[in-house]
């Protein structure tokens, strides 16, 4: 059985770390613009 190098850990690691942040940042401006939206129209 052959074992992942540790540079395949590492790059795994960083994909997933980077699209969580995005999803994360992209979610909280969606949040912020739904919110100014909603007042705006309140």
């Amino acid at each position: 059985m052959l074992y992942p190098s540790p540079i395949e850990y590492l790059t795994a690691f960083t994909l997933a770390f980077a699209g969580g942040a995005l999803c994360s940042t992209l979610l909280h401006k969606h949040v912020d613009r739904v919110r100014k939206e909603a007042s705006t129209h309140a």
